[in-house]
């Protein structure tokens, strides 16, 4: 037997001592929590879709903190390449710098409290939103202008346009001339389809459709927007600030585009349900993403998304089939949402999902999305606040958020369809939860990471 010394024995414990530490060090996330990664190799096998435990097991951990364990996936490239992980945020060094530099992208998942979100930049902080709300209000200017020259004089610069609040956009009401009046009133003669001003001959003439005036708007612009197209900060009438660009369409990402919008510093905030999209083609090296979201159960938003479309005719998904159908009827129906999320986030809108997709949508969240929820909108305005520190001439932009869109009573009701609640122990509850599992099982992820992203806010004294 070969004798060990003391010097080396002194050695191989060193050794021991250094790999256990890189061991260690593996397991250290940017924010200094110890998280234990697993790596499942037959990930294709996985089909339990009703619970977390292979994807969010709770750890007690050598610290005494409980953390989640995680299973790492590789995410899309462009979402990998142009948004920044979340806690990726030198908050001594990016001071004074709104999102650290990079630009704040809220996935806006519909009936999820994400027109308060939009409502509220807009009137607290006077940011200028890249949304929906701006590629209407440039066409409107536009249309003006071609009404008042319509033989092709020069035309004086119009100051503003009357413009629908985003929760009206979102209706596809078409704007009205600047005469304004009262805005309840005009919505209902718009829904009824009664006759608007004309500024041609100051006559009145039977108007179409709403999306048939802004279908006629687009063309009657299309030219103009040719001979002169550039993106630009179109201001309403109230002094709202937004890009002249619809950043929630394929059609209008792709327009953005083309317009430079991946180089522009023109927007402090971006709107948009496709996340992957707006990656892909609206961020890039000259300035990345920092994404954040609202989140609400999946079964509660679908049963909202119904009940708005019974009566919403402007939506281009209205059916008036709708109508005389009962929340059953739909949830039974091949027309019933079925796991919107996840599919928007892997690009799969139709067909099957297989059981990797949810978990790529779930790392998606982990590293890159800044988490809010809808039943905890006061606190989760807050995180947003302390978080992106947005530059506001108003002093207030906490409190004015707080009162008005974050708390009941305020305007975080604006954008609400009354509808009755839905018993969670029914038949027809069952059945959307079975339809929007993946959604379900992404949503408790995302209630999971909201607690954990707290903690590291309130380690960073954010909150």
């Amino acid at each position: 037997m070969q004798f060990v010394g003391p010097s080396s024995r002194m050695v191989i414990s060193a050794f021991v001592a250094l790999a256990s530490a890189a061991a260690l060090s593996l397991s250290w996330r940017s924010n200094h929590a110890i998280i234990i990664s697993t790596y499942a190799a037959n990930v294709d096998s996985r089909t339990d879709y009703d619970t977390t435990e292979n994807i969010a097991r709770r750890s007690l951990l050598f610290d005494g903190v409980v953390r989640l364990e995680r299973t790492e996936y590789k995410l899309p490239r462009p979402i990998e390449r142009n948004f920044v992980d979340w806690d990726d945020y030198d908050y001594d060094v990016d001071v004074d710098v709104a999102g650290g530099g990079a630009l704040p992208v809220f996935w806006h998942v519909l009936k999820s409290g994400g027109t308060s979100v939009k409502l509220m930049y807009a009137q607290c902080y006077h940011l200028v939103e890249a949304c929906e709300t701006g590629a209407l209000i440039d066409d409107s200017q536009l249309r003006q202008q071609l009404d008042q020259f319509p033989t092709g004089q020069s035309p004086s610069e119009v100051e503003g346009a009357s413009y629908p609040s985003p929760w009206e956009w979102m209706q596809q009401k078409l704007l009205q001339g600047a005469g304004g009046g009262d805005d309840e009133n005009n919505n209902e003669r718009r829904r009824a389809g009664s006759t608007m001003e004309t500024s041609v001959g100051g006559g009145r003439e039977d108007a179409p459709p709403p999306s048939e005036q802004l279908q006629q708007s687009r063309t009657r612009t299309k030219r103009r927007r040719n001979e002169n197209e550039s993106l630009r900060v179109v201001t309403s009438e109230d002094g709202r600030k937004y890009v002249n660009v619809d950043v929630t369409t394929p059609e209008g990402i792709r327009r953005a585009s083309e317009l430079g919008f991946a180089s522009s510093d023109l927007p402090d905030v971006m709107f948009t349900p496709l996340i992957l999209e707006t990656a892909q083609y609206l961020l890039g090296d000259a300035r990345r993403g920092r994404m954040f979201a609202l989140f609400r159960h999946p079964v509660n938003r679908v049963v909202s998304i119904f009940y708005y479309l019974q009566s919403a005719t402007w939506e281009p998904t209205y059916n008036p089939a709708y109508a005389d159908w009962t929340i059953d009827d739909y949830a039974r129906s091949v027309h019933c949402e079925s796991n919107w999320m996840v599919r928007t986030l892997r690009d799969k809108m139709t067909g099957p999902i297989e059981p990797e997709d949810v978990e790529i949508a779930m790392e998606i969240l982990r590293r890159k999305c800044l988490v809010g929820l809808m039943e905890d909108m006061e606190g989760s305005v807050a995180r947003f606040h302390s978080y992106f520190r947005f530059r506001t001439p108003y002093v207030d932009a906490l409190g004015c958020s707080t009162r008005n869109f974050a708390t009941k009573g305020g305007n975080e009701g604006q954008n609400r369809h009354a509808h009755p609640t839905l018993d969670p122990n029914s038949e027809t509850y069952g059945i959307l939860e079975q339809k929007n599992q993946l959604d379900v099982r992404l949503y408790n992820y995302a209630k999971e990471l909201y607690a954990e992203q707290g903690e590291w806010m309130k380690r960073k004294n954010l909150i």
